[in-house]
């Protein structure tokens, strides 16, 4: 008769649940792998999958017993750093909308909103527009390769049973100021366009009062407005890109901020 001790459970199922419950994280905060379009058990059954997968290749990390205070504070600190690391691709996804938002207000488009399952709330058309050109952009230069490249290697960064520092909470949410950043960047040459719009249109109205302003003003910035936008998508390919780059290469250095 084959007998185990605690130990041998402790060691065989920690090899599983620890990954297993980083994994989970990023299931949860991935702007990409936690697509409400996919139902729950697909995720976690993908999640196992991934485990199975990459527990041979992870670094050896010390016994703890998973029904212990140390087990369950090691199984949230794993769950918060896989939340940590897709927190961060949300923000590279969140500035791409905020930059949508902007346009879309320029343009006057700020009322044409459409309700968007991934966020669960009524956004403008042009921000969900430039979400799905980013992703698809994600998806072309292999993006949810490089987050699975970036879970295992964080596994050597932050290895399970390290205690997390605090200085990473407060890195990450110093990093949020790239959202207005970025933003405001992948917004600008439509800004410009629609103010130079704008501009001339008020110089017109000043030379000829006798003009409506909103039978010729309105029409005039919402067609130089998708102009600007069409001609400034080929641009945006290059920013988004590094966009994502800094993202990933932030993903592991915040875990080694220790002042």
């Amino acid at each position: 008769m084959v007998t185990f001790s605690d130990n041998e459970i402790n060691a065989l199922l920690g090899l599983f649940v620890w990954p297993f419950a980083r994994i989970t994280g990023i299931m949860m905060a991935d702007p990409f792998y936690s697509s409400r379009n996919v139902p729950r058990t697909y995720k976690a059954g993908f999640a196992l999958f991934l485990t199975l997968l990459i527990t041979p290749v992870l670094p050896k990390f010390p016994l703890i017993a998973l029904v212990s205070a140390e087990g369950a504070v090691t199984l949230i600190q794993q769950v918060l750093i896989g939340i940590a690391i897709g927190f961060v691709m949300r923000l590279v996804m969140s500035a791409v909308e905020l930059a949508g938002l902007i346009i879309a207000n320029q343009m006057g488009l700020g009322f044409a909103t459409m309700f968007d399952p991934q966020n669960a709330a009524q956004v403008p058309t042009v921000a969900t527009l430039l979400s799905l050109f980013v992703t698809l952009l994600f998806l072309s230069f292999n993006g949810h390769q490089v987050i699975l490249a970036t879970l295992i290697d964080s596994f050597q960064v932050m290895p399970i049973g390290k205690s997390i520092p605090w200085l990473t909470w407060r890195t990450l949410a110093e990093w949020g100021s790239h959202i207005f950043f970025w933003g405001l960047w992948l917004a600008l040459p439509v800004i410009a366009a629609l103010l130079m719009t704008n501009l001339a249109v008020g110089v017109m109205t000043r030379a000829a009062p006798q003009f409506n302003i909103m039978s010729f003003g309105f029409p005039l910035t919402l067609g130089i407005g998708f102009i600007a936008l069409y001609i400034s998508l080929p641009m945006m390919v290059p920013i988004v890109e590094q966009m994502y780059q800094q993202g990933f290469a932030f993903a592991l250095a915040m875990f080694r901020v220790t002042h």
